[in-house]
C-alpha cells in the first residue's frame, strides 16, 4: 500500500467523520462498519487498491474511527473489526454519496 492510498482513506474518513456530525447522525460503530466495507468496495472496485490491500486500509480506517471515539477499542478487537469489515462486499452507495458528492 502506497502513502497516496492511505492518505486517502484518512481523507475519506474524515469526509465521513464531518458529514456523520454536521448532519447529527450516529458516530456508531455500526454506521462507521457500513461506511468503511463500502469504501473498500468501492476502492477496489474502482482500482484505486488491490485485494491484498484491503486490511490495511480496513485497519487504517478502524483506527481512525477509534481515534474518534478517545481510543477505547483494544488492538485485538480492531483486527476483529477490519476482518469483519473485508468479509462484506456489499457497498452502500448512499453513505458515499455525501463523501464524494
Amino acid at each position: 500500500m502506497t502513502i497516496e492510498q492511505q492518505d486517502m482513506a484518512i481523507s475519506d474518513f474524515e469526509k465521513y467523520m464531518r458529514f456523520i456530525l454536521q448532519h447529527k447522525q450516529g458516530f456508531t460503530l455500526e454506521n462507521f462498519i457500513i461506511f468503511a466495507t463500502s469504501l473498500i468496495n468501492f476502492y477496489q472496485g474502482s482500482n484505486l487498491i488491490k485485494e491484498t490491500d484491503r486490511i490495511d486500509i480496513a485497519l487504517i480506517l478502524s483506527r481512525s474511527f477509534n481515534a474518534g471515539i478517545s481510543n477505547r477499542i483494544t488492538n485485538d478487537d480492531l483486527q476483529e473489526i477490519a476482518s469483519l469489515i473485508i468479509s462484506d462486499s456489499t457497498i452502500d452507495y448512499s453513505i458515499l454519496n455525501p463523501i464524494f458528492g
